[in-house]
């Protein structure tokens, strides 16, 4: 890949609220990649929004080109292409078992996530339209998705690792404490206390970390 010559820097738009902006934002300060955060809401700030963004989708990566990216599995794939460009071990292998067990536990994370953003849409709906038993079914995917990351996690534990795939931070764990850091965030009933205690010592270390701490969910 190679990288515009322009000083122009990288330009991600978006809230950290949104879990997928702060796992593009996050991966980005890892791969000390210098960006330009425009932090607007497509809710709050649609008309400023809508010149930049008329698809209203974020995040949504501007390249020094001025080429846009959206979808934040893209941005990440095109951010892991930089990394390795650079010399850098991509946050998610680029071939091999490994990378295929970074996806599939970052597939895990992103389920939880994306089940857990449909609670909160849907709470936000008039309360004589929101759908209890819908609500129970995005629950039980959220937490069985935990469940399934926590019982990885804890068993590597045992033997000694402290993260989801090999012995190093992946993008499987970014996104998995980002995940959980947007549940705790905006519903923190939906979290309960001490029921995965791997995720919970996994994502309090990185969300110590100065990348994460660069990056605040609150921003």
């Amino acid at each position: 890949m190679s990288e515009a010559t322009s000083n122009t820097p990288h330009q991600l738009l978006g809230l950290y609220d949104s879990p997928f902006v702060r796992r593009v934002a996050i991966t980005m300060t890892l791969y000390g990649v210098p960006f330009e955060h425009l932090s607007l809401s497509v809710f709050r700030q649609m008309d400023a929004m809508r010149p930049i963004n008329p698809l209203f989708k974020v995040p949504m990566l501007t390249l020094p080109d001025g080429e846009k990216l959206y979808e934040s599995a893209y941005l990440l794939d095109y951010l892991d292409e930089l990394a390795a460009d650079r010399g850098l071990a991509p946050l998610t292998p680029r071939s091999g078992p490994q990378r295929r067990q970074v996806l599939q536990a970052t597939a895990l994370a992103i389920v939880a996530t994306e089940k857990s953003v449909a609670i909160e849409y849907e709470r936000k709906r008039p309360p004589e339209l929101q759908w209890p038993e819908w609500s129970s079914r995005l629950r039980g995917q959220l937490r069985q998705a935990f469940s399934m990351l926590e019982q990885r996690l804890a068993g590597i534990a045992r033997s000694g690792g402290s993260f989801l795939v090999g012995d190093r931070l992946t993008q499987a764990d970014i996104s998995t404490a980002v995940g959980i850091g947007f549940v705790r965030y905006v519903q923190p009933d939906e979290w309960p206390a001490g029921e995965y205690p791997a995720l919970e010592a996994l994502a309090a270390r990185l969300e110590a970390s100065a990348a994460f701490q660069a990056v605040p969910i609150d921003q």
